[in-house]
C-alpha cells in the first residue's frame, strides 16, 4: 500500500520539515537559522515540499479544549477482502481526526470525535457497524493525551537550534475549556486553508487589524486550542516501520508508563485508555530492527507492563482531521489493478 517511489529529500530537507514540524509558523529567517542555510533557499525549498504535496502545515481546533466533543478509537476488523472499501467509507467521514490501514489484531483503527454517548452510540450501532464488510469493532474511551504531536524528527536538528525554535513558538499553556467564539471561528476557518498564512493575509480577508489578528492567533496558540501540525509521509524521510500499541498495564503504573514514553523522540502520541487497553501509542520507527529495538529497550523496561500488541500502519488515510490523497489514490489504483 506504499509509495516506494519516493523523492529525494536532502538534509536540508529534512531539517525543514524538523523545523517546521516544531514551528508550523516560523518564518523562513528562524528556520534558516535552525538549518543552517539562507532565507531565501529555505523558502524555495520548503515551497517546492508544500507545491509536491510532500509537506504540509495544518491547524487544527482541539475538541476537548474547544468544547467540540471528546475523542474515542475504534479498532475495526474486516471481512476478506474489504478493508480498502471500509478504509475509504471512514476516511470520508469528517468526524475521524486520525485512521489508519495496520497490521496485527485489527485491519484498521480510527479517533472519532463524539460530543456524548448518544452519538458515540449512534455511530457505532447505526452508521459503522453498517458499513459493508465490518466485521467487529472494539471502542476505547481517551481518557487523557499525555502526548499529540508531530515532532518525532527534530532530532535531525541541533538541540540548540530545536530550543530556540521552541522559544520562538512559546510555551502551550492549556485554560479553561470555551467554545470559539465568532471571530475565532473566522480564523481557524482561513487557517484550516492555509496555516502559514501572514497576519497581514489573515487580517486583509477577515476584515481586522492586525494587531486585533495577531493577538487572537497568539492567544488561541497559547491555550492550545488550535494546533498547528506539519504532516509528512515517514517513509519519505526513511521511516518505514511506523507502528500503533495497546499496552495492557498494572493501573499502579499507567501514569508512569505514559510520561515515560513522552520522553521518547520517536513516540508521537500517547494516551491513557479504558477499554481493550490501558496505554495506546503511536510510534515512527525506521525499519524491523529499530521496531526490535523499541520493544526491547523502551517497552520491555517499562514497570506494570503485562502485554503489548502491535499493528504497523500500513498507510495513513486521515492525520489531524486532514485527508491523505496520497494514500486513498494508491488504494484506487490497488483496486483497479485488482478488478482489471
Amino acid at each position: 500500500m506504499r509509495n516506494h517511489q519516493a523523492p529525494g529529500l536532502d538534509q536540508l530537507d529534512r531539517r525543514i520539515i524538523a523545523a517546521l514540524q516544531i514551528h508550523g509558523r516560523a518564518t523562513w529567517q528562524q528556520i534558516a537559522g535552525a538549518t543552517g542555510s539562507s532565507d531565501s533557499t529555505v523558502a524555495r525549498r520548503a515551497q517546492r515540499l508544500f507545491g509536491e504535496g510532500l509537506a504540509q502545515v495544518v491547524a487544527t481546533t482541539d475538541p476537548l479544549l474547544c468544547v467540540e466533543g471528546y475523542p474515542v478509537l475504534v479498532e475495526i476488523t474486516t471481512t476478506a477482502g474489504s478493508v480498502t472499501q471500509v478504509a475509504k467509507a471512514l476516511a470520508g467521514r469528517t468526524d475521524v481526526r486520525f485512521a489508519a490501514l495496520l497490521t496485527g489484531s485489527f485491519d484498521l483503527v480510527v479517533e472519532l470525535i463524539v460530543s456524548s454517548q448518544a452519538e458515540l452510540a449512534r455511530v457505532l450501532l447505526t452508521e459503522i457497524d453498517r458499513i459493508p464488510g465490518v466485521w467487529a469493532t472494539k471502542t476505547e474511551s481517551v481518557l487523557s493525551h499525555y502526548k499529540l504531536e508531530h515532532t518525532w524528527l527534530q532530532t535531525d536538528l541541533p538541540a540548540e537550534a530545536a530550543d530556540i525554535l521552541v522559544q520562538h513558538r512559546g510555551a502551550v499553556t492549556p485554560g479553561d475549556p470555551r467554545p470559539l467564539d465568532e471571530r475565532e471561528r473566522a480564523l481557524v476557518d482561513l487557517l484550516s486553508v492555509d496555516a502559514r498564512a501572514s497576519i497581514s493575509e489573515l487580517a486583509q480577508q477577515l476584515g481586522a487589524s492586525e494587531t486585533s489578528v495577531r493577538r487572537r492567533l497568539d492567544n488561541l496558540l497559547t491555550e492550545g486550542r488550535v494546533r498547528l501540525s506539519t504532516l509528512v509521509d515517514p517513509e519519505l524521510l526513511g521511516y518505514s516501520a511506523p507502528a500503533m500499541y495497546w499496552l495492557h498495564m498494572d493501573l499502579r503504573h499507567v501514569d508512569d508508563a505514559a510520561k515515560t514514553l513522552t520522553r521518547c523522540p520517536e513516540v508521537r502520541y500517547v494516551a491513557a485508555t479504558s477499554g481493550h487497553s490501558n496505554i495506546t501509542l503511536e510510534v515512527v520507527l525506521r525499519d524491523q530492527a529499530d521496531l526490535h529495538r523499541f520493544n526491547t529497550e523502551v517497552l520491555a523496561g517499562l514497570p506494570g507492563l503485562h502485554r503489548a500488541e502491535a499493528g504497523q500502519q500500513l498507510a495513513t488515510l486521515r492525520r489531524a482531521f486532514v485527508l491523505n490523497r496520497r494514500t486513498l489514490a494508491l488504494i484506487d489504483t490497488a483496486e483497479e489493478e485488482t478488478h482489471a
